[in-house]
């Protein structure tokens, strides 16, 4: 168990506390949720544990598959111990379905949907979409990679990275996930600069950072979430779809 009073608490984010540990961070998953940039709040019993056990699983497996990430250890049971590193300031999103936010802007006229793709919400994006957003300005905005190579977040030849990187993170997880009958539906990961390198950073595979459905509910055509969608929409109690989605992934109990 994470000592806190042996390290130095400097930060919380919506969903984490942080601190410092002999130049390490130490992430505390907390069971605080929020949607809508913050506009709805609660928290619920495991969903910290949940999210810190998934994260620890899959910066594993995606680094048994050359993946570098900032991740160190696993300190049960709802912490994190990871290096530290210059986050860069952006969202990257891997989507491979029509739905969520990009569904919207479609509807708004201010997104174009991928060559391919049909019109229509839940369809299927051949191969997969990535696309980058704002992350520390008040409401997270998509951004344009001249934007991201004008403001020095990333060179053009990191943009490249970063996007390869996440489309083979977006295989391997989607490989893991349908063996456990999950679709992946799209997901968001951050990165961060650890010397010259560029690492994962932040949280993966998590049902705070991904959207997942059911498989065998989506062979029938409906679109059960097992993920954050279930507080965003008030379709049921996020606690239960939490741990059934941990005992699912993993086959263990929590």
């Amino acid at each position: 168990m994470f000592k806190k009073d042996e390290a130095r608490k400097i930060g919380s984010g919506k969903a984490k506390d942080i601190y410092e540990l002999d130049g390490d961070i130490v992430f505390v998953f907390t069971d605080r949720t929020t949607a809508f940039d913050g506009l709805k709040k609660a928290e619920f019993a495991h969903k910290g544990e949940v999210c810190c056990r998934l994260s620890t699983r899959y910066f594993k497996l995606l680094e048994d598959n050359g993946i570098l990430t900032h991740f160190i250890a696993f300190i049960p049971p709802d912490a994190m111990r990871v290096k530290k590193v210059e986050i860069v300031p952006i969202e990257v999103i891997c989507r491979n379905f029509l739905t969520g936010s990009l569904w919207r802007r479609y509807n708004e006229g201010s997104a174009k949907l991928p060559p391919g793709t049909e019109p229509v919400e839940h369809s299927p994006i051949d191969g997969g979409m990535v696309e980058f957003t704002t992350k520390f300005e008040e409401r997270d905005r998509p951004v344009e990679l001249d934007e991201i190579v004008d403001k020095g977040w990333l060179t053009r030849d990191e943009i490249e990275e970063v996007t390869t990187l996440t489309r083979k993170i977006n295989e391997i997880l989607k490989e893991d996930l349908e063996e456990k009958g999950i679709v992946l539906a799209d997901f968001k990961v951050e990165y961060g600069r650890e010397g010259d390198r560029i690492v994962l950073a932040d949280e993966v595979g998590t049902p705070d950072g991904c959207r997942f459905w059911d498989l065998e509910a989506f062979n029938r055509g409906e679109y059960v979430s097992l993920d954050k969608d279930v507080f965003r929409e008030g379709k049921g109690d996020l606690s239960k779809t939490y741990v059934r989605l941990y005992e699912r992934v993993t086959g263990e109990k929590l």
